[in-house]
């Protein structure tokens, strides 16, 4: 499922604070490009995708899949690509 995200990004470059509106969906890696000094940079979500907790009431709660939320905080940093 997709979700719209206007996060925060440092530069690995340039070391800059920059805005970009993403449509995220369960990729664990997004790759973006710095306004400022064209780097293109990765970034890793994995770390960032927390378990959802869900509270049922009653008897026997019915089995579900693992499911995850992305929180994402104020400024998420950039890596150099490989």
């Amino acid at each position: 499922m997709k979700k719209s995200y206007r996060p925060k990004f440092q530069c690995w470059s340039c070391d800059r604070v920059y805005s970009l509106y993403q449509e995220i969906s369960d990729e664990q890696t997004l790759i973006v490009a710095c306004p400022y000094c064209a780097a293109e940079a990765v970034v890793d979500l994995k770390p960032f995708r927390k378990p959802l907790t869900s509270l049922l009431r009653g008897e026997a709660p019915a089995p579900q899949a693992a499911e995850t939320e992305l929180q994402l905080p104020e400024i998420v940093p950039t890596q150099k690509p490989e």
